[in-house]
Parts: C-alpha cells; sequence; structure tokens
C-alpha cells in the first residue's frame, strides 16, 4: 500500500508499505516523514491491537526523520507488556539514526542486523 506525501520542496515523496507474514509486520520501502507517517500509522494499528511481537523490516527504508523514529517509539510503547518491535535490517542512514537516539538500549525496540526478508 503505498502512501504518498508532500516532500520538502513540494515533490511528492513515496513510501511503501507491504504486509509480512512471517514473521509478522510490515516491510518499509522508500523515505519516512512528517508527510506519510500518518499512513505508517495507520497500518500499524491493528497489527498493534493484535498484540505480539512485530516486525519492521527497514532494509528497503532509506531515510527516516523525526516523526517517523517517534512512529517507531509509539509503537514500540504500545506494545509493552503484549510484544516488542523488531526492526529488521535498517540500511546505513536509518541505522545510523537509530544509533544516535541510542534505540539498541532503548526499552521493548529489538534492532536486528540479519538479511531482508
Amino acid at each position: 500500500m503505498p502512501a504518498y506525501g508532500a516532500g520538502p520542496t513540494g515533490g511528492c515523496v513515496l513510501l511503501d508499505i507491504e504486509k509480512l507474514d512471517e514473521p509478522r509486520g510490515l516491510r518499509l520501502a522508500g523515505e519516512l516523514d512528517a508527510s506519510n507517517a500518518e499512513q505508517l500509522v495507520e497500518a500499524l494499528e491493528p497489527e498493534v491491537d493484535v498484540g505480539g511481537d512485530l516486525t519492521l523490516d527497514l532494509a528497503g527504508l532509506a531515510f527516516m526523520d523525526s516523526i517517523g523514529i517517534r512512529v517507531l517509539l509509539r509503537t514500540a510503547q504500545r506494545l509493552e507488556g503484549k510484544g516488542k518491535l523488531v526492526l529488521l535490517s535498517p540500511g546505513q542512514l536509518v541505522r545510523r539514526t537509530l544509533d544516535l537516539i541510542g534505540g539498541a538500549s532503548l526499552p521493548n525496540l529489538d534492532i536486528v542486523d540479519e538479511p531482508s526478508l
């Protein structure tokens, strides 16, 4: 389910969101920013409600801004007591962003550097 948003220069920023069955979760590709973060929130809602671990395959995510980080952190918080948020295969830029916020030490959040699904 592609999500479109207006980029900072008025261009179109594309975030592709694909549902995964095994492990349960979503595959993200493109850029996650303020222009399209709400589409990710909407895609995550039913998955969080189910409970259990939720995997986000980030191998195809080229960029994530602070709004995207906030979506991930809130998702991890909402899963607390029901499961954890697993961030799979973040690319170099996204991984660096996660490292800057201390992602590896955040509660209920696992960052896994494995090949993409």
